[in-house]
């Protein structure tokens, strides 16, 4: 809940979170000081705001870039497997009264800063974490702005300077600090076997985003604050799984096979249908009677007048497809991965009512991964503008394109972004981990390839064993503006908690962080390291858990 610094209670906010730089006025200080004194819990990230004697740290100057390293066993900072890459904020050194619980480094490994500190102060507890965790979250999402090649691998696994304007040339990782290698394997004779695959294999932003959410929960427990949170998807489901066809070439007698292969498979799909051309209305009937969902694949990459980079093109595209389909999609991922700017496109599908965008994602197999970061979906931050906002559009990053099954040789296959399908389940475990959405692109055109169809069998079914539910991008958008509008709160009675909560949908999981001595039990839910007990919505319109009081309406 947004407060005034002036009028920050300890009974109403007893925990307080300032992001980024602030001005803050002399009284605005010295009222935190008060706070954190009689006993609230203050968690500053990117900056310490003048604060630096109630941190009890030095600054020292502006922190550039870095990755996190932990130095000591905490609930903050715990389990976490990337390079946890940041973008600036503070460099500082900590001074007296603090616990250092993780440090920035350089890309040798040497310390640059401490990150993140602790400290008692009177009856409460300052909790500092140096770089700014948050631009970091945005400036991997976005990247810069697309305007020439990018920088290609050192080791040649991904060329993306080809002379092709896409989304890869934006990217701001690091190919050596961010990647990590998977061995294929060690039998067979094809170029793909026994090779060793580098990609980016660990959500960065994901994990940044858990960081900041651990110190939030540390705190609250600290305070015995009952936080409430609503879990990411529908009827708890660790995680979602997206799989996406490019209609490339728009050749019906593909379209109609890989349609059989998904519904043996029982999931239900997006489809982004090229211009021009595209399938027959009977196909497009079945893919939507299947459940599926019809999208557009922009083309701005065949270069003439009609599929060149344009918001023009765009909407004649779009409106190409509804009249061709009966669908006003709500879906895009550009061909080939096409991109200009940095926001611009954002802007466009805002526009044209595209709430759902696919195009962040690799062209080469060693780009292949969490090239922007992480699974999460994530809405853009039109920050070039004089007061920022964010657009109403989701972008779902893009893990792959057209795996094959371990056993296939690669000899003879020529695709620049082809892969195993054992990296892609690596990848599903690590968005189950971390509670968000993997999406994979199989396309039509490939469907006959040797190893297609078994690497999308294994996939899925690998998803559905580790309990993902498989969904569309329009369904996942549907759902994530549903969960962003229910409104909920924590209230302090004479007797306790209670959790308010309004608009909560049936299918929602509602989760309340418990004290930390609460280790197991059939209704507890661990986020992040975390235990939160679980509550799904009843009939009847109030319940408790325990001493907490939840009501709904």
């Amino acid at each position: 809940r947004r407060t005034s610094l002036k009028r920050l209670s300890l009974a109403e906010t007893p925990l307080c979170v300032l992001v980024g730089t602030k001005r803050l006025s002399a009284e605005e200080r010295e009222q935190l000081r008060w706070f954190v004194r009689e006993g609230g819990c203050l968690l500053a990230v990117g900056a310490t705001n003048g604060l630096d004697d109630l941190f009890g740290v030095r600054c020292s100057g502006e922190l550039t870039e870095g990755w996190l390293r932990f130095g000591c066993s905490h609930p903050i900072g715990s389990d976490w497997q990337s390079s946890l890459h940041v973008f600036g904020g503070a460099q500082m050194t900590a001074t007296h009264d603090c616990q250092v619980i993780a440090q920035v480094v350089d890309r040798k490994g040497d310390s640059i800063s401490d990150a993140i500190t602790l400290r008692e102060v009177g009856e409460g507890l300052v909790v500092l974490i140096a770089p700014d965790i948050v631009h970091s979250i945005v400036h991997i999402q976005q990247g810069i702005a697309v305007v020439k090649d990018g920088v290609p691998a050192p080791d040649g696994s991904a060329p993306i300077n080809d002379g092709i304007l896409k989304a890869e040339d934006g990217h701001v990782l690091d190919w050596e600090r961010d990647r990590i290698a998977m061995e294929h394997g060690t039998e067979g004779t094809g170029q793909g076997m026994g090779k060793r695959w580098v990609f980016f294999g660990q959500p960065i932003t994901d994990e940044l985003r858990a960081l900041l959410l651990q110190a939030i929960f540390f705190a609250a427990q600290r305070k015995k604050l009952p936080l409430p949170m609503v879990w990411y998807w529908q009827r708890g489901a660790p995680a979602v799984g997206l799989i996406s066809h490019d209609t490339d070439g728009n050749e019906p007698e593909l379209g109609w096979e890989l349609l059989s292969v998904v519904r043996q498979l029982g999931i239900a799909t997006t489809w982004c249908v090229l211009y021009p051309g595209g399938y027959p209305p009977s196909l497009y009937r079945a893919i939507l009677e299947g459940g599926c969902e019809i999208a557009l694949h922009f083309d701005a990459f065949t270069g003439t007048s009609l599929r060149s980079w344009s918001k023009r093109n765009l909407q004649v595209q779009w409106q190409w497809l509804k009249e061709a389909t009966g669908v006003a999609a709500v879906s895009n991922k550009n061909h080939y991965t096409r991109w200009e700017g940095r926001l611009e496109f954002f802007r466009w599908c805002a526009e044209l009512g595209i709430r759902a965008e696919q195009s962040k994602g690799p062209s080469k197999s060693g780009s292949v991964g969490f090239l922007f970061g992480g699974s999460h979906p994530w809405r853009p931050l039109d920050d070039e503008k004089e007061r920022p906002r964010f657009l109403p559009v989701v972008e779902i990053n893009l893990f792959s394109q057209d795996m094959v099954s371990d056993s296939t040789s690669l000899d003879n296959y020529f695709h620049p972004a082809i892969v195993p399908v054992r990296i892609g389940k690596s990848l599903l475990q690590q968005t189950v981990r971390m509670g968000g959405v993997a999406h994979f692109l199989f396309h039509p055109a490939h469907i006959r390839r040797p190893g297609t169809k078994e690497a999308l069998t294994e996939l899925v079914t690998f998803g559905c064993e580790l309990g993902v539910e498989w969904q569309t991008s329009a369904q996942i958008v549907d759902w994530l503006e549903q969960r962003r509008s229910i409104d909920f709160k924590a209230v302090r009675t004479s007797e306790g908690w209670t959790v308010v909560a309004k608009q909560l949908p049936r299918e929602a999981q509602l989760l309340v962080l418990q004290p930390p001595d609460l280790l197991s039990g059939e209704r507890i839910r661990f986020v992040y390291g975390f235990p939160f007990a679980l509550w799904q919505r009843p009939s009847e319109g109030g319940k408790f858990l325990g001493r907490l009081s939840i009501v709904t309406s």
